[in-house]
């Protein structure tokens, strides 16, 4: 939901000219670099890796929220709730503190004056005083706050609140808010919602809005989740004809003996009012669109039972052919609400690059803190570290010194800072992976990087732990995955696949769930060095997880082209247009034989964009 600072808006910063001519001023055309630099704020923050404490700390409330919500939601849907409530609310610390390290990488003004806003998450029930064709006037229902709220194209007409967690964003004296999250209420459950919520805050002992809403946020949601059976059951009664009713009574009927998944019900019936009000079918018996949409439900798995076509119609007592052609109308609008919520991922954005996230700092520093202590119970670790975390982190030997340096050479903000805290890292301890790592960049030599590197790689080997499920978690792994995929890289540009190619296959067998996107220049090494046949593999091993990417695609046209000899099959058309359906930009750095990239230290990528076109150039 992230919508910020449009171009043609005034600049935050106060200056009175618009984005595009001010703070957001960029040389491509359609985008601005506010925008860019508050989206990839805001897509890392997600990327914070927590320690076993906070982990677990997460899952129980999952676990929670599971046994509250779970016969409504969705699991997908479910798990984005309780990680933006945990990441925003929960752990608002944690929000704060990355906000501050954004702050000191950035001179932006615009970007500043809004992270500087950002720092007040919260939960919000708003009603929605005016609705303009683009921003919503909202008015807090159990506060006095007032606020705009970006519209999205598409959005109903009906939208009277909004439940939401979000970020106040100041725009030139204008007070906004950015959903994380949110739910909008329509008319139906409106007035009902309110009353409940409103004699909830009258027992609640919380003294303000912020403790209430932070815990009872889970009890509004399933009065939510209740109203919204109600509305629908409403929404029957009183708007669908008789014979439309019947529908309903029929269906209901028959799947009163099913097991549907959680939502699905609501989905069918959601469904069902759509067609009856947008399609207007003619039919005269309603078991006709019943087994249509029973029918709907088996075709797209909302039930654990499987049904034939023929076994459909005898339930019903109706033939395949009178029902069929319902259900695929159903299908199409499934379809396209699939699509619309696909494009509405796309401004997701993934990180890359061969350094270290912010957030792995805090995550080692955690590890070292707690390695020494037996806890008797989670509350008394998640105390200690809460404590801990507070103070100013001490290195106790030479070794956790050297770590500490490294991260600050890292995270430095000049050259001349990153070499001294490299130098001082390696004199404290030389076999440390990071250490070595930094001193590749210290010499010209190519003799010597790569001794540094094959010194990183030996190193790190001797400490890592292979035993965790996920081994990226474990934070003291990370240097060494680190020193393969960027001696990968190195030998990557130097024209070396097949020695490439070896060393990012060895890191995919490790880090399973390869979160340094090894996957693509393991695929690009191996094409490059003319092993088609394994690149394929690679591709088809990794199709479930990279089907959506579009360097997934454009990999997979350069291996169709490279088996065809550079002839253009019908199949490598198909590709290749599926690719450019995803991002069109590449097409154009290839007609211009611009010059490639190097590979990024550390980015975060939007999907669709100019920069990742560039970075699937470089592996083309």
């Amino acid at each position: 939901m992230f919508d910020v600072i449009g171009n043609k808006e005034k600049c935050p910063c106060g200056s009175g000219d618009i984005v595009e001519n001010c703070c957001g001023k960029t040389e491509m055309p359609g985008t601005n670099t506010v925008q860019e630099e508050l989206r990839k704020v805001l897509n890392s923050y997600y990327e914070t890796s927590l320690s076993p404490a906070e982990i677990q700390s997460l899952e129980g409330l999952l676990k929670d929220w599971a046994g509250r919500l779970g016969e409504w939601m969705e699991e997908e849907e479910l798990v984005t709730n309780v990680s933006d409530y945990y990441f925003f609310i929960v752990r608002k610390d944690l929000w704060r503190r990355h906000l501050v390290k954004a702050l000191n990488r950035t001179q932006n003004r615009a970007v500043r004056a809004i992270l500087r806003s950002w720092q007040n998450a919260f939960i919000t029930f708003a009603e929605v005083m005016k609705a303009d064709k683009d921003v919503y006037h909202m008015k807090e229902i159990l506060g006095e706050g007032e606020y705009l709220l970006a519209r999205e194209a598409g959005e109903p007409e009906d939208v009277r609140a909004v439940i939401a967690i979000v970020l106040e964003e100041m725009r030139n004296e204008e007070r906004w808010v950015m959903p994380i999250s949110a739910i909008a209420v329509n008319g139906h459950m409106s007035d009902e919602l309110l009353t409940r919520v409103q004699k909830l805050a009258e027992t609640s002992e919380e003294k303000n809005s912020f403790d209430f809403f932070k815990k009872h946020l889970v009890d509004i949601y399933e009065v939510v989740c209740k109203l919204d059976v109600q509305t629908l059951s409403d929404v029957v009664e009183q708007n669908f004809t008789p014979l439309q009713r019947q529908v309903v009574e029929i269906l209901d009927a028959q799947l009163e003996k099913e097991e549907l998944y959680p939502g699905a019900y609501e989905m069918l019936l959601s469904l069902m009012a759509y067609y009856f009000t947008d399609q207007d079918p003619k039919f005269r018996k309603p078991e006709v669109l019943a087994a249509a949409a029973f029918q709907l439900a088996v075709d797209t798995n909302m039930m654990p039972n499987t049904y034939t076509q023929a076994e459909v119609g005898k339930l019903f007592g109706v033939s395949v052919s009178s029902f069929r052609k319902h259900t695929d109308i159903l299908l199409e609008k499934i379809e396209e609400l699939e699509k619309m919520m696909a494009e509405g991922k796309q401004d997701s954005a993934y990180h890359i690059g061969t350094h270290p996230l912010p957030s792995e700092q805090m995550n080692w520093q955690v590890h070292m803190l707690t390695q020494k202590h037996n806890f008797d119970s989670f509350e008394e670790a998640q105390a200690y570290i809460q404590e801990a975390i507070q103070q100013p982190f001490e290195p106790e030997n030479q070794q956790q010194e050297a770590q500490m340096l490294c991260y600050m050479a890292y995270n430095a903000e000049t050259i001349e800072q990153r070499h001294d805290f490299a130098v001082g890292a390696y004199g404290a301890d030389p076999t440390n992976v990071d250490a070595l790592l930094l001193q590749t960049e210290l010499t010209d030599s190519k003799d010597e990087q790569e001794k540094f590197f094959k010194q990183a790689i030996f190193s790190g080997e001797k400490q890592f732990d292979s035993r965790a499920e996920d081994v990226w978690k474990f934070a003291p792994n990370r240097p060494y995955l680190r020193s393969l995929m960027q001696y990968g890289v190195w030998l990557y540009e130097q024209d070396r696949f097949v020695e490439a190619s070896e060393i990012f296959l060895r890191l995919l067998s490790l880090d399973l769930f390869d979160h340094q996107s090894a996957r693509y220049l393991a695929i690009s090494s191996l094409i490059h060095s003319g092993e088609i046949d394994q690149a394929t593999q690679v591709l088809e091993a990794c199709v479930d997880v990279s089907k959506e990417d579009a360097a997934y695609w454009y990999l997979s046209w350069l291996v169709e082209m490279e088996r065809a000899q550079g002839k253009s099959s019908e199949r490598a058309l198909e590709l290749f247009a599926k690719a450019e359906q995803l991002n069109p930009h590449v097409s154009k750095l290839m007609e211009m034989a611009v010059e490639k990239m190097h590979y990024p230290k550390s980015v975060a990528l939007t999907p669709g964009s100019h920069e990742e076109a560039h970075y699937i150039y470089y592996l083309l």
